[in-house]
C-alpha cells in the first residue's frame, strides 16, 4: 500500500512539502497524563498569543488561506486544521482530549503552527493518495453516520473506499481516525510555507522523539517533496470499504449515543 501525492497537486502548491511518520506496534491504550499537560500548556501560550492578533493574518495560516481559496474553498468558513486548534484556543476553550497520540499531534501542531494528521494504516483500503476529486467521493464526517459527496475539483486525501480527510486537513472521517485501539498509523505533518528543509526535518525528529517517549513503537520518519512525490506505507490495510454506506449495526450504535445525548439535556 503506497502514498501518492498527485503531480497536480505541486503544480498548484510548489512550496508543498509533507512528512510522513510511520508509527508501527504502538500501544495507544495508556492515558498519559504529561501528554495531556503539554497539551494545556500550548493552547494557554497559543490562546495568549493570538487573543489580539487575527489568526488569518500570521504567514503560516496565510500560506494555507490561499492553498484553500486556489481550489474553491472559503478558508475563513472550513479552516485548515492548525486554523481550527487556534480559533479554539484564542476563544478560551479547551482542545478536548481524544487519545495519546491525538493529543501529541495536537501539542505540536500548535507548536510548530503545522497542519499535523494522520491514517490510522490497518483501516486504509487500496493506496492513500493527496490529489483532487473527480466529484462524487464519499465522505463520512468523524463521529457522524452523514454520507456527504464532494464536489469536482476538492483537494482531499483519498483511499479506494472514499474521503479520508476532506478539504486537505479540514476534516478528517470516521473510517479511519485515530483510536486507543490503533496499531500502526501514518502521521501526517503538512507545510505550504517556504520553511527550509532542514527546519522541516527537525521537527519531523521531534515529533517523532516525542512518540517514541510517550507512546512506543517502531517509527521512521520521511519528507515528500515533488521530487519524491510517493512512499510504500509498509502495511497491507484492509480488503474492503466502502464509506457511502454505513453498517447497520453502526448505524443503530450512533443513533444510540445521540439518543443518550439528547435525552441527558433534557
Amino acid at each position: 500500500m503506497n502514498f501518492n501525492i498527485d503531480q497536480k497537486i505541486f503544480d498548484d502548491y510548489p512550496n508543498l512539502k509533507i512528512g510522513i511518520i510511520l508509527v508501527k506496534n504502538m500501544n495507544n491504550s495508556k492515558r498519559v497524563s504529561s501528554v495531556e499537560g503539554l497539551l494545556r500548556g500550548i493552547s494557554a501560550q497559543r490562546g495568549r498569543e493570538f487573543a489580539e492578533k487575527d489568526i488569518h493574518e500570521d504567514p503560516m495560516i496565510r500560506a494555507w488561506d490561499y492553498a484553500y481559496g486556489k481550489f474553491g474553498i472559503n478558508p475563513r468558513k472550513y479552516r485548515c486544521s492548525i486554523a481550527g486548534l487556534l480559533k479554539t484556543v484564542k476563544e478560551g476553550k479547551e482542545i478536548p482530549r481524544i487519545n495519546t497520540l491525538v493529543d501529541l499531534y495536537n501539542y505540536y501542531s500548535l507548536k510548530f503552527l503545522l497542519p499535523i494528521g494522520g491514517e490510522d494504516l490497518d483501516w486504509l483500503y487500496g493506496d492513500l493518495n493527496l490529489t483532487y476529486t473527480k466529484g462524487g467521493e464519499a465522505f463520512r464526517p468523524l463521529e457522524s453516520i452523514e454520507i456527504q459527496k464532494a464536489k469536482e475539483g476538492e483537494a482531499a486525501y483519498i483511499d479506494s473506499g472514499g474521503i479520508t480527510c476532506r478539504y486537505w486537513n479540514h476534516r478528517v472521517c470516521e473510517r479511519t481516525k485515530f483510536t486507543e485501539k490503533t496499531i500502526n498509523a501514518a502521521i501526517i505533518v503538512e507545510d505550504m510555507s517556504k520553511m527550509h528543509l532542514d527546519q522541516f526535518g527537525n521537527n519531523l525528529r521531534e515529533i517523532q522523539n516525542g512518540i517514541y517517549k510517550y507512546i512506543g513503537g517502531q517509527i521512521e520518519s520521511y519528507i515528500l517533496t515533488e521530487e519524491t512525490p510517493y512512499m510504500d506505507l509498509g502495511i497491507e490495510g484492509r480488503q474492503n470499504a466502502d464509506d457511502s454506506k454505513v453498517p447497520r449495526q453502526e448505524k443503530a450504535h450512533f443513533l444510540e449515543l445521540e439518543r443518550l445525548k439528547n435525552k441527558a439535556k433534557e
